[in-house]
């Protein structure tokens, strides 16, 4: 007995360690007339790096617990108790951490979602919490609106317009006694015993740390995104900016200005001037496109202006393995093309073989020298997801059936980028796309709620509940900015099929409204479309902070 205990928790406790798709600005049109039933549920969020083994606790202080709602199992509480402390010395881990017990009977029955991406919050914002006490747990406290994140890298919005605190996204976290928000990682499942282990983000001086600890749960929803795709290639993670969270599109301003300004000091060879000054974006998709049409629009516009020393420095450069924007129609390509070129965007068709500290070595063996590298080629399984002894879809992401289920694990349910059909369903794996994601939290959410008031929330209990409906996804079509007022609208339902597509400028009018309305919270549009205004009336704020 103690032997199979001991295996089936080291199966859960070890380290951490594709379809690709494009990246963080996910594309989406969504239907204006629902604005208030729906929220877009973002980018996923992902997992961050490896985890080491848990090692044994033999001490607790009780003191040294910061998150509210937590309890402490006494390793000294049963003969069982003292059983699973010994087996742990030879495990390398510890199930004794302190934790949210399982819940009673009379007690409202928990759900657990792991993340606060596009389906995530979509599912915490429908989530009625009348039935269910929710526990979020998510390295980041806020949803980011990602579709409009490559605006914030040059000033054109803030930071704060594009995120929104989960607390707010949904209220109970906030408010009710037993519904919380923990910042922490997870770093393993147990679907047996209904239990998820958690490591907090951070150090801050906490007696134990990395400080870990478990939550129970009646039914766990994972929803924890995916990771940008390298395709192992040397140099990337080292060298390279992503563009999928705040924190990036912050360094990468950052960046950006302080080459601006180093590039104005004297004694700089033309050569390195050159070399600071350029922008290389890799990937083709909506993210690099829309990131180099606001390049461009700085450039333009602002740089001209304001860094006149330099300007005839700065340059854009997209590589692009195949055709950019491939999913859009033929005559949208051909738009982005000539307008990126016509505002001096220059693209390279090629493939990185290797990414050194200032150059980029394609291939064919061409050098790319650059200042600042943006890496937007889609997205993958996380390390976490690929560490879950959990079935997986084609690509490697968790497998899914109809009814976001995962078959073999009761009460577990996966959504999002991390989530893809089960080959033996017979449907493909959807793109990692937020309209994708927030479609699937809104069915999954009301599912859950259906299932709650006919007494199938707790554990174990949902088995002779009708699903109903399974989940069936329709496109909405695709936008993307490219710079300079002028955007594509690709309305086909798929790649191969027809429909309205339009680009210019009554196409950016209609980009802008559709995620102005789509956008989190009357408070984040108040502050978008302010934004917006002021950059139009006064530019771009160049100032570098940090």
């Amino acid at each position: 007995m103690a032997l199979a205990r001991g295996a089936a928790r080291s199966s859960f406790f070890r380290s951490r360690g594709s379809i690709p798709c494009y990246s963080c600005g996910k594309d989406m049109l969504f239907d204006v007339g629902q604005t208030q039933r729906l929220l877009p549920s973002l980018e996923s969020i992902t997992s961050g790096g490896n985890f080491a083994h848990f090692s044994g606790t033999r001490k607790v202080d009780i003191a040294s617990f910061g998150s509210r709602g937590i309890r402490i199992s006494s390793q000294n509480q049963s003969p069982y108790a003292e059983r699973v402390v010994e087996e742990s010395d030879s495990d390398h881990d510890s199930p004794n951490h302190p934790g949210l017990e399982a819940t009673k009977p009379g007690e409202k029955p928990r759900v657990v979602v792991l993340g606060t991406g596009w389906a995530a919050c979509r599912f915490l914002k429908g989530l009625d919490t009348k039935i269910y006490d929710v526990v979020c747990i998510s390295p980041r406290n806020h949803m980011v609106f990602t579709p409009l994140l490559a605006s914030t890298c040059v000033g054109t919005l803030e930071f704060r317009s594009v995120a929104e605190p989960v607390g707010r996204i949904q209220s109970a976290l906030a408010t009710e006694p037993n519904s919380y928000f923990y910042l922490a990682t997870c770093t393993g499942i147990d679907t047996n015993k209904h239990e998820v282990y958690c490591e907090t983000v951070g150090k801050v001086g906490l007696p134990h740390e990395p400080y870990r600890f478990r939550v129970a749960y009646d039914k766990l929803v994972i929803a924890a995104g995916a990771e940008p795709l390298t395709f192992g290639i040397k140099g990337v993670k080292e060298n390279a900016f992503f563009l999928r969270e705040v924190n990036h599109a912050q360094e990468i301003r950052k960046k950006l200005l302080l080459n601006l300004m180093l590039s104005e000091n004297p004694g700089v060879s033309e050569e390195e001037k050159k070399r600071l000054l350029h922008c290389v974006v890799v990937g083709g998709g909506p993210t690099g496109v829309e990131f180099s049409g606001e390049l461009s629009d700085f450039i333009v516009r602002d740089v001209r202006e304001r860094y006149s020393h330099v300007k005839d420095y700065i340059q854009v450069t997209l590589i692009e393995a195949n055709e950019i924007l491939s999913s859009f129609d033929i005559g949208l390509r051909q738009y982005a093309t000539n307008h990126l070129t016509k505002y001096g965007v220059h693209q390279l068709r090629g493939v990185v073989k290797e990414v050194h500290a200032k150059k980029i070595v394609l291939s064919d063996g061409t050098d790319v020298p650059y200042g600042l590298l943006v890496w937007s080629t889609g997205v993958g399984p996380s390390e976490f997801v690929k560490s879950l002894n959990l079935p997986k879809s084609p690509g490697g992401r968790i497998g899914v059936d109809e009814w976001m289920r995962i078959p073999s694990a009761e009460d577990v349910f996966a959504l999002g980028d991390c989530a893809g059909f089960l080959e033996q369903t017979g449907k493909q794996v959807l793109p990692a796309l937020a309209q994708v994601a927030e479609r699937q939290g809104k069915y999954l959410v009301e599912l859950f709620n259906r299932i709650g008031k006919e007494n199938g929330g707790k554990a174990w209990t949902g088995k002779d509940i009708q699903m109903g409906q399974p989940f069936v996804y329709r496109h909405l079509g695709s936008m993307a900015s490219v710079g300079r007022y002028k955007a594509l609208v690709d309305l086909r339902q798929s790649k191969d099929a027809k429909g309205i597509s339009h680009a210019g400028f009554m196409s950016w009018l209609i980009w802008r409204s559709a995620y102005l309305t789509r956008v989190v919270s009357w408070r984040n549009r108040f502050y978008v479309a302010v934004n917006w205004a002021t950059t139009l009336v006064f530019g771009r704020d160049n100032s570098r902070i940090g």
